[in-house]
């Protein structure tokens, strides 16, 4: 398990830790214990996500239902969306659902913008 004194990161918010960019890339190295989760659109995937994520989109019903099905509760799940936003509401399910949640706190945008 990370621990937030680990990734320097930020408040605990509903559950899950909200981190910045540098700790989100930090958490996602550990490829063997953290499964990345796009939370956006698929057309939002396919016009380009971070390597190695699983897209489930957030805002259709069956989010829950698919995210259960396929994200392994053993493992750290680092979502993040567009702006922060949806990951923000996608944390909040897994965390309901018994996982240990890592969200980007601004999103993709974010991490574009720190040139990652």
């Amino acid at each position: 398990m990370i621990s937030a004194f680990t990734l320097g990161c930020g408040p605990v918010d509903g559950g899950f830790r909200s981190v910045d960019v540098n700790a989100f890339e930090q958490t996602i190295q550990d490829t063997d214990n953290v499964i990345v989760l796009d939370a956006r659109t698929d057309k939002e995937f396919a016009d380009g996500h971070i390597a190695g994520a699983v897209n489930i989109d957030v805002l259709k019903s069956d989010f829950e239902s698919l995210a259960v099905l396929q994200l392994d509760k053993g493992k750290t799940i680092a979502v993040y969306c567009r702006s922060g936003r949806r990951s923000k509401n996608a944390a909040k399910i897994l965390v309901a659902n018994g996982y240990n949640v890592v969200e980007l706190d601004c999103g993709v945008i974010c991490w574009a913008n720190a040139g990652k």
